[in-house]
């Protein structure tokens, strides 16, 4: 990102997330990847309670570079999560790394509902990830979304390094939020 003469307000994540309905399966709709995503084809991030107050465990898998390319894990752990505190929540997918997971926007449906979404802000707008219930998500709301990014979160005009990700998964009628894609079950636990 080169130099700008714009000085960026500090995100505002939003009032109160539910952890608890957090917890489940999201598919990656688009990401401004870091470069651990960098290639990455059927993203999912599946949250869990963590082993203490406040943690949450997060596994992420992808498949690498193609929708049947060699699939690929990032576990990663969530400290600080209380449903009051948004702007205190981190993410770290190793020692010592701790990024902030600043929740801008959510859909006005319950999180733990099929049709939720929510995006995650990084600071520096480098990075951005749009989270959806299932893997696929209306135009008109993805469009609504990067929209207000640029207009009300300060990320760069155009979104230039924002990439859709990639999504092929069958429904697993038998779970609420129940995919299958090259034998991984991501139904909750």
């Amino acid at each position: 990102m080169g130099a700008s003469s714009t000085k960026l307000e500090p995100l505002k994540p939003v009032d109160n997330v539910p952890v608890r309905q957090l917890f489940g399966t999201w598919f990656v709709i688009a990401v401004m990847p870091t470069i651990f995503e960098k290639g990455a084809h059927n993203a999912i991030e599946t949250y869990s309670a963590g082993k203490t107050e406040g943690a949450v465990d997060i596994d992420f898998r992808y498949n690498k570079n193609s929708l049947d390319g060699p699939l690929k894990k990032l576990p990663q752990t969530g400290s600080s999560w209380y449903d009051d505190n948004t702007s205190g929540w981190k993410v770290s997918p190793f020692w010592p790394v701790k990024m902030p997971y600043l929740v801008i926007e959510k859909s006005k449906t319950a999180l733990d509902n099929d049709a939720a979404w929510f995006v995650v802000g990084y600071p520096s707008r480098a990075y951005v990830w749009v989270m959806a219930r299932k893997p696929e998500m209306p135009r008109s709301v993805l469009d609504d979304i990067k929209k207000r990014l640029v207009t009300d979160h300060q990320y760069p005009e155009g979104l230039p390094d924002l990439v859709e990700v990639p999504q092929s998964w069958d429904r697993d009628a038998t779970a609420q939020f129940g995919w299958k894609r090259r034998g991984v079950d991501v139904s909750p636990k």
